[in-house]
């Protein structure tokens, strides 16, 4: 009894230091969120333009439509013209009432009606009273902003405390890009370096937050680790055979002009999109990888090394087909509508695979699979060694 009491008292005691342990942690990460929101919304950029107007991106509620000569096409899109009253709802010209035009095109067919949200285009110089006002897009922030509690509603509904958990990293990670990596590397941080350590940070926080302060969890990050150095090493290994370089992107044409190349080495901006592409595929195979080798050695603590690593490696090979499978179509996905361009067009093969964006695509498919593919056996060489049988 004594030797049980000991044993109860041990664990609640090893739970209890969980405990405060993730308390801690939490707090920290919240901070940190703080701090980052803080650094993006304060940090501004002027490139020397010196716009004359004010021209503002309000939303707007329509409250007539004055004229409507619009009509559907035989594509079954509505083209034309509406002539609108409507009411601005958001910034310094609140509640004033305005004339807008909307003219619908095929990329642009906002069908205004009574009472509808919308963002318009508001153009209008102090002391003046002359302006002009257009129709923009439809006024979506709104369905978004519900879009995303219901999902996260549902992951914690199905997840309970494991969800909640990643939704917590899911909300760090989008921080720390949105108001993090891209204010400090439109300050002139070295973008590649800078986005290196920032996705260390967020494999770290992210995981321990899902599978909390874990043997499991410290081997995923170290597998994790070791995939983005390879996704580092064969961007520019895969760079040099295709001669692709950070300024192939069209992009990148758009910050020369404005004068970006002055804050920042925008050539590094590829690599950044392709590591950042790459890190969730890269995370979830070692999380898989390491999670299913250590249940396999908790369940046999008696495993020898080289029975426990063959037994992971016969799991991760599993893993490697669907993932890769999974990574590949996310890429052709995201280029699918210009292949079918090049299909109706009936474009020359030589034509089109010569072609940089084709280039750029294949680049970016292979880095993220050739790390997925080496993480795997990296981590499960880890795993295994942290849970086989001492010798």
């Amino acid at each position: 009894m004594h030797v049980d009491g000991y044993l109860k008292v041990r664990e609640d005691t090893k739970l209890k230091l969980r405990l405060n342990k993730d308390i801690v942690f939490f707090i920290i990460a919240t901070l940190a969120m703080g701090f980052m929101i803080w650094f993006g919304l304060s940090r501004d950029i002027d490139f020397g333009f010196n716009l004359t107007t004010d021209v503002t991106y309000p939303r707007a509620r329509v409250l007539k439509v004055v004229s409507d000569q619009t009509a559907v096409d035989e594509d079954g899109v509505r083209r034309g013209r509406q002539d609108l009253l409507v009411e601005i709802l958001t910034g310094k010209h609140r509640g004033r009432i305005v004339e807008a035009q909307n003219i619908l095109f095929i990329d642009a067919a906002v069908y205004a009606q009574p009472g509808q949200r919308i963002v318009i285009f508001f153009d209008y110089q102090e002391g003046d009273t002359a302006y002009f006002a257009r129709v923009h897009t439809y006024e979506r922030a709104t369905a978004m902003y519900v879009l995303v509690i219901l999902f996260f509603s549902l992951l914690a509904l199905v997840g309970g405390k494991s969800g909640i958990r990643s939704a917590f990293g899911l909300v760090f990670t989008f921080v720390a890009i949105l108001f993090l990596l891209i204010p400090a590397i439109v300050q002139g941080i070295p973008p590649a370096i800078f986005t290196i350590f920032l996705s260390l940070c967020i494999v770290g926080v992210s995981l321990i937050a899902i599978m909390g302060f874990e043997k499991k969890t410290y081997v995923s990050i170290v597998g994790t680790a070791i995939g983005i150095a390879i996704c580092c090493a064969f961007y520019f290994i895969i760079g040099a055979v295709l001669r692709i370089t950070g300024f192939n992107v069209p992009e990148m044409s758009v910050l020369v002009t404005v004068g970006f190349t002055a804050n920042a080495r925008i050539a590094e901006f590829l690599f950044c999109g392709i590591l950042i592409a790459s890190l969730g595929a890269v995370m979830d195979i070692a999380v898989s990888v390491a999670s299913a080798t250590s249940e396999i050695g908790q369940s046999n603590k008696k495993m020898e090394f080289k029975t426990l690593f063959r037994r992971s490696m016969t799991m991760a090979r599993d893993c490697i087909g669907s993932s890769v499978n999974t990574l590949i179509l996310a890429f052709t996905g995201a280029f699918f509508v210009t292949l079918v361009l090049f299909r109706l067009n009936n474009f020359d093969y030589h034509m089109v695979i010569h072609r940089t964006d084709i280039a750029i695509e294949v680049m970016r498919a292979l880095t993220a699979s050739v790390a997925l593919v080496l993480c795997a056996p990296a981590t499960a060489l880890i795993t295994s060694r942290v849970y086989s049988k001492r010798t």
